[in-house]
C-alpha cells in the first residue's frame, strides 16, 4: 500500500492545473470531467468558435475559465506556450500533426515543462494508417463497426419490433459514443498520469484515440457475440424486455425468474400463475415447458395496467423495472434533480437551464459551476503567467522511483456482479492495482462473466454473510486501498460491506459504489441495469422512438461508460489521498452514465424555447425547433452528415456544411440548385446524392471525395473491425470453452511511461483462494474447515463454470 503524502490535504484534483486546447466533444469531455473533480482547468477558445460558441459550449465548457487565442498568431502563440509551462496536464484532440505544426505539440511542450502530462485525444493514433482520416464521428464509429444493421443489436425485443426501411442496413444512431467513450478513457489514463507523477516525480505523454478506446464500447458483447444471436438463457422467464402497457407506454425489464416472478406476485396474479404451474414461487422458478404460455400471459398482464402503476408496483418491490420515459420526461423528475443526474445552472446566454451533471460522485469538491463566456478570465490569466513561476505544481511528497504501472503496489477488493463494477476494477488492474475478486460461494449468484472484466484479477469465492466469512472479508478490506461494490445500500449492509463499517475498518479506503440510479434521490434504494436505466433516462426512447419501437444501443455502452466513470472517481481518489488526503466514498450510477451519453443533445434540447418551437426557428448549426435530434431519420443527421448506399457497399458522408458546393461537384451534381435545405437527411438533397452515389462503387466515390477534401468512410463489417483493433492491440484473443478463440476488448498502451496492460484471466473465480487467504494468514488445515463449513470454496471444488463470457 503507498504511504500518503504529508502536506496540504487535498480534495479531489485541487490545485492540478489544465489547459485545455479541445474542440468539438472528446478534449472538452475529458478537461470537464477534471474540472468537476476540482482541477483548474482553462480552456482556450479560437476566434472562431469564440465568435459561435454553439449550444452544447453552456454543458462543455462550463466549471472551467477561458481565454482566447489564434494560435496562428506568433503574440497569441507566445501566451499558449506559457500556459503549457505552467501546466500540470494539456488536453487537445485535433488531428494528429496539428499541435506540431503550431509548436505546441508534446515533443515541444515537454521541452518547457518536464513533468507535463500531455494527452492527446485524435481520432486515429498518430502512428495508424487512419491518422489522416477526418476525425468525425460518424467516420470513426463507421470504421470500427459502431453503427450496425438492427439484426445485428443485442436488443432482443428492438431488433424484432423496430420498423426500419432496411434491416441489414447499418442503422445511425445519435450517440457520440466514439467522443463520449475517448472523453472518458482520456481522462481516466491523465489521473492515472498525474499518479504515476506523485510517485516518480515525471511526467508522460498520453494518446487515446477514439477509434481505440471504442473497444471499451463493445463491452461484454464481442466475445459473447449477441449481436448474432440474442441471448436467451435457460433462467430466462421472458424473451423480451419491453412490452406495451394500458396507455401506451411502454417499461423495461430484466426477464430472469428471479426478478419477475416477485413482480407478480407485487401485481397480485403470482397464486393464479403458480395454479396453473407456470411458476413456484418459493422457489423462484418457472415451467420451462410452459414458458411460452407464460410469456403471452405476461405481454397481456402488462396491457392492463398503465406504465407508471407498473414502475411504482416495481419500485415498492424492488425489482429492476422502469417506465419508459422521454429525455425531458426524465430531467424533469425529482430523482434526476436529487441524485446529481442532472443540474440546474444560471447560464450567462440561457438562464437557468437544466444541464447532464457531473457524471460521478465524489466527495469535498465544488459543485458544477455555469460556463464563462469565450476570453471572460483574460485579465486574470495573464496576470496570472507574470506571477506563477514555469512548471506544475509541487509534488506531494518526495519521489520514490521508476514504476511500471500507475497504481503498482495497491490494492482493490471487488464485490461487485454484472458488467459495470466489474468493469471498473478491471480498470484498476489493467492500471497496475492487485484486485482480488470476491463472489459469492453460492452458485446461482456467482458470477461467471469472467473474459475481460475480471482479466487481471486474483478471485475468491466468500460467504461473507457468514461469521467467519464476514472476519476475512474485514480482514480484506483493512489491507485494501479500494473497495468496488455494485450492491443496493440494503444490500451491501446484509453483507457487511457498507460504507460505515468498511471505513471503520480502514479509514483510508476509497469506497466505490456504483448503482443503478445513484447514491441520494427517491430512486435510490432501486434496481436496475443496462437496459432499465436507459429506459428511465430516455435513452432507449431516443434512439428507437422514430421506428415505433424502444431500442437500446448496439452494445451496452451504458455499463462500460459507468464503470469507466466508477474508476474515474477512485482514481481521483487515490491521488487526493497522495496529496495528503484520506478515504472517501466515491461512485458512479447508470443513470448518470445514460445522462452522460446524451449530454450533447440534452444540452441543446434544454435551450430550445417556447418561441423557437412556434417558429419553427432554424438556425446555422443548431435546429432550434425541437433539437438537434428532431429530423434524424436510420441514415444519419443530416443530408451531409449520413450514410449512403453505393453501388456495393455502404459509405458514411461527413460533409461540412461550407463543402456543400465542393460535393455537389465532385458528386456531379454542380449543375443542381445548391439551397435544397442540407438539414433533412431524408429530404430533396438527401435524395438526389442517394441517387449519385448507387451508380459507382464505394472505392470510386471515396477516392473523388477524398481529393475533394470531404471525408468520407466505407463501412466496416464486425470481424473487420475486430481485426484492425487487434492490429491496433485494443483487441486481444482468449481461448473459450469450447476450444475457440473468442475475441476481447483490451487496452492500449496509452501512458507513454506507465501503459496499462491487459492482465491473465484468473479462470474460473475462486482459483486464487489459497494464495489470497495465506496472505491473510490463514492456515491449510483452516481452509480445510472453512470450506467444510460452506465459508469458502477451495479451488478443487469450485461451482462449474457454465459459459465463459
Amino acid at each position: 500500500m503507498p504511504s500518503t503524502s504529508p502536506g496540504q490535504p487535498g480534495a479531489g484534483l485541487a490545485g492540478v492545473r489544465v489547459v485545455d486546447f479541445g474542440h468539438q466533444i472528446a478534449g472538452p469531455l475529458a478537461a470537464l470531467l477534471l474540472a468537476e473533480a476540482g482541477a483548474d482547468v482553462v480552456h482556450v477558445d479560437s476566434p472562431r468558435s469564440a465568435g459561435s460558441p454553439g449550444p452544447t459550449d453552456a454543458f462543455f465548457n462550463r466549471s472551467k475559465r477561458r481565454i482566447t487565442l489564434d494560435l496562428r498568431g506568433a503574440a497569441d502563440r507566445a501566451t499558449a506556450r506559457d500556459l503549457v509551462a505552467r501546466a500540470d496536464v494539456v488536453v487537445e484532440n485535433f488531428r494528429p500533426g496539428v499541435m506540431d505544426r503550431l509548436g505546441l505539440g508534446p515533443a515541444a511542450a515537454r521541452d518547457l515543462n518536464e513533468r507535463l502530462v500531455y494527452c492527446s485525444l485524435p481520432g486515429f493514433a498518430s502512428d495508424d494508417e487512419k491518422a489522416g482520416l477526418a476525425g468525425w464521428e460518424g467516420v470513426i464509429q463507421t470504421a470500427v463497426a459502431g453503427y450496425r444493421p438492427l439484426r445485428e443489436h443485442w436488443d432482443p425485443s428492438g431488433r424484432n419490433k423496430a420498423t426500419v426501411q432496411d434491416p441489414a442496413a447499418p442503422l445511425f444512431t445519435p450517440i457520440t459514443t466514439a467522443s463520449n467513450f475517448g472523453g472518458l478513457m482520456g481522462a481516466v489514463s491523465v489521473v492515472m498520469a498525474l499518479i504515476a507523477r506523485e510517485r516518480t516525480g515525471r511526467g508522460q505523454r498520453v494518446e487515446v484515440p477514439l477509434a481505440e478506446a471504442y473497444a471499451e464500447a463493445y463491452s461484454t458483447m464481442l466475445g459473447m457475440r449477441v449481436y448474432e444471436n440474442p441471448l436467451m438463457g435457460d433462467n430466462h422467464m421472458l424473451r423480451d424486455l419491453t412490452y406495451t402497457c394500458a396507455d401506451g407506454g411502454m417499461i423495461d425489464l430484466s426477464p430472469y425468474s428471479k426478478f419477475v416472478i416477485p413482480l407478480l406476485v407485487a401485481a397480485g396474479v403470482a397464486p393464479e400463475w403458480e395454479r396453473l404451474g407456470l411458476i413456484d414461487v418459493a422457489a423462484r422458478t418457472f415451467s420451462r415447458a410452459k414458458r411460452d404460455t407464460a410469456m403471452a400471459m405476461f405481454t397481456e398482464l402488462v396491457r392492463s395496467h398503465p406504465a407508471t402503476w407498473w414502475d411504482e408496483v416495481a419500485a415498492k418491490a424492488e425489482m429492476p423495472v422502469s417506465m419508459v420515459r422521454t429525455p425531458a420526461q426524465w430531467v424533469a423528475t425529482e430523482h434526476a434533480a436529487e441524485s446529481g443526474a442532472v443540474v440546474t445552472l444560471d447560464d450567462p446566454l440561457a438562464g437557468p437551464i437544466v444541464l447532464p451533471g457531473r457524471g460521478f460522485d465524489l466527495a469535498a469538491v465544488p459543485a458544477p459551476r455555469p460556463r464563462h463566456l469565450p476570453d471572460q478570465d483574460r485579465a486574470a490569466i495573464l496576470a496570472e503567467l507574470g506571477a506563477i513561476p514555469a512548471g506544475p505544481t509541487p509534488l506531494g511528497g518526495p519521489a520514490v522511483g521508476a514504476i511500471d504501472l500507475p497504481l503498482e503496489g495497491y490494492q482493490a477488493i471487488d464485490v461487485s456482479q454484472a458488467v459495470a463494477g466489474p468493469t471498473a476494477a478491471r480498470l484498476l488492474a489493467d492500471f497496475g492495482a492487485d484486485v482480488i475478486k470476491v463472489g459469492n460461494t453460492v452458485p446461482a449468484v456467482t458470477d461467471g462473466i469472467v473474459g475481460q472484466l475480471h482479466r487481471g484479477k486474483r478471485t475468491i469465492l466468500l460467504d461473507a454473510k457468514s461469521e467467519a466469512g464476514g472476519r476475512l472479508a474485514g480482514d480484506l478490506i483493512r489491507a485494501a486501498d479500494v473497495l468496488v461494490t455494485n450492491f443496493t445500500p440494503k444490500s451491501q449492509a446484509r453483507y457487511g460491506i457498507d460504507y460505515d463499517r468498511a471505513s471503520r475498518l480502514n479509514p483510508g479506503l476509497v469506497y466505490c459504489s456504483i448503482t443503478a440510479y445513484g447514491l441520494t434521490g427517491p430512486w435510490a434504494h432501486r434496481r436496475g441495469y443496462e437496459n432499465q436505466c436507459n429506459a428511465a433516462t430516455g435513452m432507449s426512447w431516443r434512439y428507437g422512438s422514430r421506428f415505433g419501437w424502444t431500442l437500446y444501443q448496439p452494445t451496452p455502452i451504458n455499463d462500460a461508460d459507468t464503470g469507466i466513470l466508477g474508476a474515474y472517481a477512485v482514481a481521483v481518489g487515490l491521488f487526493a489521498r497522495l496529496r495528503g488526503g484520506g478515504g472517501q466514498k466515491v461512485g458512479a450510477s447508470l443513470a448518470q452514465g445514460s445522462t452522460l451519453h446524451q449530454a450533447a443533445y440534452l444540452t441543446a434540447e434544454a435551450q430550445v424555447t417556447d418561441r423557437d418551437l412556434r417558429d419553427g426557428e432554424v438556425r446555422d448549426g443548431d435546429v432550434r425547433d425541437g433539437g438537434p435530434d428532431r429530423l434524424r431519420n436510420e441514415y444519419g443527421a443530416h443530408a451531409l452528415y449520413r450514410f449512403y448506399a453505393t453501388k456495393d457497399r455502404w459509405i458514411f458522408l461527413a460533409a461540412r456544411r461550407e463543402e456543400l458546393v465542393a460535393l455537389l461537384r465532385a458528386t456531379g451534381l454542380e449543375g443542381s440548385q445548391s439551397d435544397y435545405s442540407w438539414r433533412n437527411p431524408g429530404g430533396v438533397l438527401a435524395e438526389m446524392l442517394a441517387s449519385r452515389f448507387a451508380d459507382e462503387p464505394a472505392d470510386h466515390w471515396v477516392a473523388l471525395l477524398t481529393e475533394a477534401g470531404i471525408a468520407v468512410q466505407i463501412l466496416v463489417p464486425i470481424d473487420d473491425a475486430v481485426a484492425y483493433l487487434h492490429r491496433r492491440g485494443v483487441v486481444y484473443f482468449e481461448r473459450g470453452l469450447d476450444g475457440e478463440d473468442v475475441a476481447r476488448p483490451g487496452i492500449g498502451r496509452w501512458l507513454s511511461e506507465t501503459p496499462p496492460r491487459v492482465g491473465a484471466s484468473p479462470g474460473a473465480v475462486g482459483s486464487q483462494a489459497v494464495e489470497i487467504l495465506a496472505e491473510l494468514g490463514v492456515t491449510e488445515p483452516e481452509m480445510k474447515t472453512l470450506a467444510s463449513e460452506n465459508v469458502i470454496c477451495l479451488p478443487d471444488a469450485l461451482p462449474q463454470l457454465q459459459r465463459l463470457t
